[in-house]
């Protein structure tokens, strides 16, 4: 059996299901978003998502294992996400990126320096309309973080801490901008509530409306933006 299990961040994993004759649930790594989970024959459904949902931890770290095992490729995918569009990618005889119609223009290089110039060119556009766009909805709500940073996590979207500030995944800049705003007001209210109470999730649904179309979005698209891990 398979269902899927979306995480406080909207990141959606896929979990295989065995029954076994055993008292504990036990947790196999298995590749990139997918988990296998071995539980008792009188565990229900309600039951076994509530467990999910309280060792949210136990599935990031198994998570983390299946990427570290995950061999890198090389090859360019023929699309991929940018600001919410899903764009075909070409080769052009210019020396630079370039988005027209729908389409992501690559230089004529190799395949793996074309993968690593893309991957610049998303980090730096990431830089300079994810970040800009944090700092705008911080002074809307006058929250303001100790510092703001891109990330190059493979389990989160965002991350708030006290300390060190937000970071947000550089792969949100293939989101539309609904889903930043929302991952970005997500971790502006834990400068308040450092949980997922009722009273933090009034907060971020009293500063956006789209919390279930952007949990939605990324549930359906979140993995097509590690296309190129």
């Amino acid at each position: 059996m398979q269902i899927s299990h979306t995480l406080s961040d909207g990141l959606s994993i896929c979990l295989h299901i065995v029954r076994r004759a055993k008292k504990n649930i036990i947790l196999r790594p298995m590749h990139g978003n997918q988990i296998s989970l071995s539980i008792p024959p009188k565990l229900n459904e309600k039951q076994l998502r509530y467990w999910l949902q309280t060792n949210e931890k136990v599935l990031r770290n198994i998570l983390k294992r299946n990427l570290a095992e995950t061999p890198p490729e090389n090859n360019i995918p023929q699309k991929i996400w940018y600001r919410g569009i899903s764009h075909d990618v070409r080769s052009h005889n210019k020396p630079y990126i370039e988005i027209a119609e729908n389409h992501i223009f690559l230089p004529e290089k190799e395949q793996e320096q074309q993968k690593a110039h893309l991957l610049r060119f998303l980090r730096t556009q990431a830089e300079n309309i994810l970040l800009p766009r944090l700092q705008t909805h911080a002074e809307q709500l006058e929250l303001f973080p100790a510092a703001i940073a891109l990330s190059n996590a493979k389990t989160f979207w965002g991350v708030c801490r006290t300390q060190s500030g937000i970071r947000l995944n550089y792969r949100l800049i293939g989101a539309p901008d609904f889903v930043i705003d929302y991952v970005c007001i997500h971790e502006l209210c834990h400068l308040v509530h450092p949980n997922h109470s009722k009273q933090f999730w009034a907060a971020v649904n009293l500063y956006t409306p789209h919390t279930i179309n952007a949990k939605t979005w990324l549930k359906q698209h979140g993995k097509e933006l590690f296309i190129l891990e």
